[in-house]
């Protein structure tokens, strides 16, 4: 079973094309209640902190549905600089949508196996400049059993 990291844009996925755009690689996860732990660090306003739990379905799985939540949002992203080493995943998201006065860059470097993930990600671009210009994210989810 595969599927793309939910909510990951809905912390801030974004892009600026430039190069050869790749579709965002299938991470290998598995259905069932999620806990996700994020801290979000932005210059002048320090670091915020957050957790939730999410239900990924099987039907979220086949359908996608953790990153059709950008088109849901109004956000639409593509995706380069796509490399994946093992359970190793980096690659760049360039998000436009109607709320951001430009197109928001963010990278990537995360691992992934079917019951957990951790991600590093740096934003720039989007509303950045209005919060000093730079974005760092961090996120950790575990499968903590089925909804």
């Amino acid at each position: 079973m595969h599927r793309p990291l939910p909510l990951l844009a809905a912390l801030g996925a974004a892009l600026t094309v430039t190069g050869a755009l790749a579709q965002l690689p299938k991470f290998d996860t598995a259905p069932g209640k999620w806990s996700y732990t994020t801290r979000t660090e932005i210059p002048g306003m320090g670091s915020i902190p957050m957790s939730f739990e999410h239900c990924v379905t099987q039907k979220d799985i086949d359908e996608g549905r953790n990153l059709n939540s950008q088109k849901d949002s109004g956000m639409s992203c593509t995706y380069r600089d796509v490399k994946v080493s093992g359970t190793r995943y980096q690659f760049t998201a360039v998000c436009s949508g109607r709320d951001l006065p430009e197109p928001m860059v963010t990278t990537y470097d995360m691992t992934a196996t079917p019951n957990q993930f951790d991600a590093k990600m740096t934003a720039t671009g989007g509303h950045t400049k209005a919060m000093g210009g730079k974005m760092n994210m961090s996120m950790s989810a575990k499968r903590v059993g089925g909804c």
